[in-house]
């Protein structure tokens, strides 16, 4: 009995010993966001061990990085994070000879258009992962809404005599998203920073009684029937979409994407608290190769960024429904989409923000 002990002592100590001498690379990440098969291949293919650590919020990941609490060797920021990152001297600039896998010429054409226009200087800093809008979210259930939504757009957020009191609207938490949207309507810079034009959208943003505030939560309240429209982002309704066919219920939902939006995207960066550079590397190069992109887009269910992974998604049979009947590429018709990206403002301009979107609640 002793001998048996003492051999698996033995081995229990040499796997813990063993775990402990691989390489670790630090991932810091949203949740749902990376396929776990993916990893457990690049931990087994390069004998190393991955951690990814999930966050709610690109302010929380900018607070993580910045705090340097985890030195952390890739992370998952959006945009307007990742211009913020580099302005503050946070990122790494990446070797692409490193990653052979990606290349510049297999992104979908007009994010790649958009990319060069807004954050050409620092596109060394990052790989593209996926992207999408916002959408207007609304209960099929609810007799005229799809018609309403699909004919006036942004402006059902902002005229309450146009849908009515019975229909119940739900607005985005957040003074970006909020005076985001308020800016496509009134067809300003999605950006802007104009004190006359802010003047104009608050004014509009005040004068409309929306019957939720919420973030993370507006997408459910539209399946439960809670509410008949809400602004979204695309990820969340196909969240949501995909609850619906994993149960096989009726769907009850759907979407509209007008062609004045927003464009957003996320992207592998590499922080300047990176340790495993090398390794950081291999596992963005990992990341690119089109067998492992199909297999981790088909988990996360958001639209890739790769054209060839796009194009063989569509031929996937679980997607090929999606991609038919719902907007599951953010572009569907790149002549007519005028897109915008979220830029980093900078303190002043986002307090006048968060000021102008807690007035006009206040004036509810």
């Amino acid at each position: 009995m002793k001998k048996v002990l003492v051999l698996f002592v033995f081995v229990f100590t040499a796997i813990i010993l063993s775990a402990c001498s691989r390489t670790t690379l630090y991932i810091l990440n949203w949740g749902s966001y990376i396929n776990p098969d993916v990893v457990d291949k690049f931990e087994k293919e390069y004998g190393v061990r991955v951690v990814v650590d999930t966050v709610e919020s690109n302010e929380t990941m900018y607070t993580k990085i910045k705090n340097r609490t985890t030195r952390y060797d890739l992370a998952v920021p959006s945009d307007y994070m990742i211009e913020r990152l580099y302005q503050e001297g946070l990122l790494l600039e990446l070797d692409f000879d490193k990653i052979p896998n990606f290349k510049s010429s297999e992104l979908d054409p007009e994010l790649r258009k958009l990319q060069d226009e807004y954050f050409g200087d620092i596109e060394s800093y990052f790989v593209p992962y996926f992207f999408g809008t916002l959408g207007i979210m609304y209960n099929k259930s609810k007799p005229g809404v799809k018609e309403l939504v699909e004919q006036y757009e942004w402006r059902v957020f902002f005229d309450r005599e146009l849908i009515g009191k019975n229909v119940k609207v739900g607005m985005y938490n957040s003074s970006r998203d909020a005076i985001g949207i308020a800016a496509l309507y009134k067809g300003y810079d999605i950006n802007t920073s104009k004190s006359e034009e802010l003047a104009d959208i608050e004014r509009l943003l005040s004068n409309m009684d929306y019957d939720r505030y919420e973030t993370d939560f507006l997408q459910t309240l539209v399946a439960q029937g809670n509410l008949d429209i809400a602004l979204v982002y695309s990820g969340d309704f196909f969240d949501e979409l995909y609850n619906f066919l994993e149960s096989d219920r009726e769907v009850t939902i759907g979407m509209h994407v007008p062609n004045n939006n927003n464009i957003w995207f996320d992207a592998f960066v590499m922080p300047n608290t990176a340790n495993n550079i090398d390794l950081a590397h291999k596992f963005l190069n990992f990341m690119c190769d089109v067998d492992v992109a199909l297999e981790n887009a088909i988990f996360v269910g958001y639209c890739p960024t790769s054209v060839t992974v796009f194009n063989l998604l569509k031929e996937e049979e679980e997607y090929k429904e999606i991609i038919e009947n719902y907007p599951y590429h953010p572009i569907a018709d790149p002549e007519e989409f005028h897109g915008q990206i979220y830029r980093y403002l900078g303190p002043d301009v986002a307090r006048t923000y968060d000021e102008i979107f807690q007035r006009s609640k206040a004036a509810r």
